[in-house]
């Protein structure tokens, strides 16, 4: 069975609109309490943070959401996108396992997909963090925003912020 071809990096505008499309049809964020492992490791340290956002099942014994992320990243880092085959050649898996590992992936918002595939939203692990980060912010701005309407609708006095 051959290498399949890896298909060049979108263009930033190509990126905007994919990620546009992700968060219009809505995205799953986790975030779990997990204790930080004493390894200073990379790979030690991105499975935390695949743990912390809820990527690891305890079915998902050889961590293998990680491990397709850690290769999602690579390429991406060297303006590469992967198709879930590649993918699949290079981590050892189904291709069927793969493709559920980066459905969950997707609905996170940590990876974007362009017709057949996949890279990861920032080039750095960080800066997807950040833009997670700054997701969830506008998710509680808007909740916010809505909730107040609300109290104010139904005649409810917002509390004071020193909770009276």
């Amino acid at each position: 069975m051959g290498r399949e071809p890896i298909r060049r990096k979108a263009s930033a505008q190509e990126h905007a609109l994919a990620l546009g499309n992700n968060r219009r049809a809505g995205f799953k964020i986790v975030i779990r309490k997990v204790e930080r492992p004493f390894s200073a490791r990379a790979g030690d340290e991105l499975d935390w943070i695949c743990q912390s956002l809820g990527f690891f099942e305890p079915i998902d014994r050889e961590k293998t959401a990680s491990q397709i992320f850690k290769e999602i990243m690579k390429a991406t880092d060297r303006g590469e996108a992967l198709s879930s085959t590649a993918i699949a050649e290079r981590v050892g898996m189904s291709r069927g396992s793969v493709i559920n590992h980066l459905n969950n992936l997707m609905r996170s918002g940590l990876i974007i997909r362009q017709g057949r595939y996949y890279s990861a939203r920032s080039r750095s692990v960080y800066r997807t963090i950040e833009e997670i980060e700054e997701d969830i912010e506008r998710i509680f701005l808007r909740m916010k925003r809505t909730a107040q309407e609300i109290d104010e609708e139904l005649g409810i006095m917002p509390p004071r912020a020193d909770g009276e």
